[in-house]
């Protein structure tokens, strides 16, 4: 292989690396969806819809912009109606207490990523200050 060939490489290989934080969005998103089709998926539908009129669906839900209220609402619940893209859904959301704060992060960034408008991860310390001072939902 000439020195250019060798050279040539080095660089390609430069620009096809990645940063820290895609590497880290990639991963949250993998680990999300792993998680979001085992306890999510169920209710609020693979494409991210919901069902019908019972659940309500995550796509261009604008709570999907409350990065504080997700994480809280995934760990703890929700009960009470909630309004989304102008209907009403009223079925109670189980608590998820077995979630680590690590598992909440990866959902909170997978569910931003796909279903909103987020290209990048959601940081555990994101997670710990919203769980930190939950309120009720």
């Amino acid at each position: 292989m000439t020195k250019s060939a060798i050279a040539l490489l080095f660089l390609l290989s430069m620009f096809s690396c990645k940063s820290a934080s895609e590497l880290k969005s990639e991963q949250y998103f993998v680990e999300g969806y792993q998680l979001y089709t085992t306890n999510c998926a169920n209710c609020h539908q693979a494409d991210g819809k919901g069902m019908s009129n019972l659940y309500p669906p995550l796509a261009g839900s604008a709570i999907l912009n409350d990065k504080l209220a997700v994480a809280c609402i995934i760990k703890n619940g929700m009960k009470g109606t909630i309004l989304v893209n102008g209907k009403e859904f009223n079925r109670p959301m189980p608590a998820n207490p077995k979630l680590t704060e690590i598992e909440i992060a990866e959902l909170v960034s997978f569910v931003s990523m796909k279903f909103g408008k987020d290209s990048l991860y959601t940081p555990i310390e994101t997670v710990q200050k919203a769980l930190a001072s939950c309120k009720a939902y």
